[in-house]
């Protein structure tokens, strides 16, 4: 299989790390990038990453879905299956994402020219990932470890977050999140994914 994808990318990143917790041999590409165009791979009409060639010159998209996928192959799938935990689980994945997409679209407005910035909107963006960051403060206890379907979404959007809203310091608002955070630095799976700048 062909997985379409990059290590800065917070979705990508999450495929990556699922094929390597269940020992899935699949070919990471990573593509050129064309700014009207978005990413210039992996069939993916929307121009994102990650998208997973599943069958020959056929690809699933988008990280949710290539997730569940990999993580059926998995000779022991990490989403729970009981009903409780299986949902709670989709929905710390979820939060996830959301943070992922709200420090996204606070670095797409930020990076504007100056006279371009939409106050409201870039506050608004803001204002998302810091109410994220408080609520899985909150819920810190919930999250587990050492990897479940819903944390890895967390653990990609929190790394996210360090490298695009740096500024916000995440790790000093939530001190809990940050320990549990560190915990996944030495996993082989985390490491050999971790594609951010050095600080």
């Amino acid at each position: 299989m062909k997985l379409i994808c990059h290590p800065i990318s917070p979705y990508a990143r999450k495929a990556m790390i699922l094929a390597r917790l269940h020992s899935i041999e699949v070919e990471e590409i990573y593509p050129e990038k064309d700014g009207a165009r978005g990413y210039l791979a992996g069939d993916n009409p929307l121009g994102k990453i990650p998208a997973l060639e599943w069958q020959t010159g056929q690809y699933l998209f988008d990280s949710p879905v290539i997730c569940d996928y990999l993580d059926s192959l998995g000779e022991t799938p990490i989403l729970a299956k009981d009903k409780h935990s299986h949902f709670l689980q989709k929905w710390q994945h979820a939060l996830g994402d959301g943070l992922s997409d709200a420090v996204y679209n606070y670095r797409v407005e930020t990076a504007r020219p100056q006279k371009f910035h939409w106050p409201e909107v870039i506050q608004r963006h803001e204002t998302a990932i810091v109410q994220s960051l408080d609520t899985l403060e909150y819920i810190c206890d919930w999250l587990g470890g050492p990897w479940t379907y819903g944390n890895i979404a967390i653990i990609c959007a929190l790394d996210y977050a360090g490298y695009r809203a740096a500024h916000l310091g995440w790790q000093s608002r939530a001190p809990k999140l940050a320990a549990w955070h560190a915990g996944f630095k030495g996993d082989a799976a985390y490491a050999s994914t971790y594609g951010y700048p050095n600080d």
